[in-house]
């Protein structure tokens, strides 16, 4: 299998140190892995036929100037979109993929939900960690394969509030507290999803601030077998 991974953004979200990991535990299970830090590429969808699986671990700036890190243009969004209509599968996590590219909605669209908020939030005055919550991820699919024999666990870390497309295979939810903004206590919002794209697999998980979340066992293993469930659309 051969996996593409598109690095960039802001630096103060360290995507390459994000794509080393991720590079290695793709090369592990047998994929070829070609490293990019332009989406330049995917304006030539031709010359990606034979990529199975993307990953963009694209980091957004707070700033909200996308232009000065790298946004996605039309014809590269295009691009991603035949790519994975025509099979090749998506998968990626937290703000690398979930908060890349604000400005296409129709990417949000593919990926099936949009980063909004991590409450107690991120005004410029919060110090590293201050964000950080004590929250549960549920496993509320455990039959699926991407999950099976995966039991709930506890993180520390940021908690992600998401819009999501109802379309969506929901695998894993996590449950706000109220603590911080007293009117979403008790709202359930995903954590782990997958989901179609035509003849393409979309795979996404919400963890993943910092390597170190990725690292969690659990994680890394969902997010394993997520790279891999994608990968294998086409010959599923």
């Amino acid at each position: 299998m051969k996996a593409a991974l598109f690095v960039g953004g802001w630096e103060g979200h360290t995507p390459t140190h994000f794509a080393d990991w991720y590079r290695d535990l793709l090369t592990a299970n047998g994929f070829e892995v070609d490293v990019y830090d332009t989406l330049e590429p995917l304006e030539r969808p031709e010359g990606m036929a034979d990529v199975d699986l993307i990953t963009p671990i694209w980091s957004s700036a707070r700033s909200g100037h996308q232009e000065e890190f790298g946004n996605m243009t039309k014809p590269q969004e295009d691009g991603l979109l035949q790519l994975i209509g025509n099979g090749c599968g998506l998968a990626g996590w937290h703000g690398h993929m979930g908060d890349a590219f604000r400005d296409r909605p129709t990417y949000h669209f593919l990926i099936g939900g949009q980063f909004v908020a991590h409450p107690p939030g991120w005004p410029d005055n919060l110090q590293p960690r201050e964000d950080y919550i004590d929250y549960d991820v549920t496993i509320c699919k455990p039959d699926d394969p991407i999950v099976q024999g995966i039991r709930s666990f506890r993180l520390t870390t940021e908690q992600y509030y998401m819009l999501v497309d109802p379309s969506n295979e929901v695998l894993a939810t996590t449950t706000f507290s109220g603590d911080h903004l007293w009117w979403i206590e008790g709202t359930v919002i995903p954590v782990v999803w997958k989901r179609r794209w035509d003849k393409g697999r979309v795979f996404y998980c919400s963890i993943g601030h910092e390597l170190d979340d990725l690292k969690v066992p659990q994680v890394t293993e969902i997010i394993r077998r997520g790279a891999l469930w994608a990968a294998k659309g086409r010959t599923a």
